[in-house]
């Protein structure tokens, strides 16, 4: 059964933000989401998959109904979720062909006002919050 985990709880300050994805070879898949006060910057690293879904369509079946409506009480006041047991991580798994579970893949899920993204990576993502 899915569920989702609070990750970095507090350490992300509730806004209505903007999100910018950077990625490459070298610095690998930051998300960086700007409000009128603060600057956050989630930085993966390197990692094996991410799915960028547009929050006006994620309705049903792509997470769980429960784990949907539980943090969607709160207003996702936290940002950054990591999601157990996840149907994209399911996915992963299956197209590597078990290279998943060798490496200890995680799924984390970032909602934004406008946006869900998913990210599978062997990694625990670093946050640097910044004032404006």
């Amino acid at each position: 059964m899915e569920k989702w985990e609070e990750v970095f709880a507090g350490k992300i300050p509730k806004a209505v933000y903007q999100m910018q994805l950077i990625t490459g070879e070298e610095q690998g898949l930051i998300i960086e989401l700007s409000s009128a006060d603060v600057c956050v910057m989630i930085k993966f690293g390197v990692v094996q998959a991410v799915r960028i879904l547009d929050e006006g369509i994620v309705q049903r079946g792509l997470y769980a109904d429960s784990e949907i409506k539980r943090h969607k009480e709160d207003g996702f006041s936290n940002v950054i979720y990591e999601v157990q047991q996840g149907e994209f991580l399911k996915q992963i798994d299956q197209v590597s062909d078990g290279y998943g579970d060798i490496l200890n893949l995680k799924h984390y899920v970032v909602i934004t006002q406008n946006y869900n993204v998913d990210i599978v990576t062997e990694w625990e993502p670093t946050v640097e919050v910044l004032q404006k």
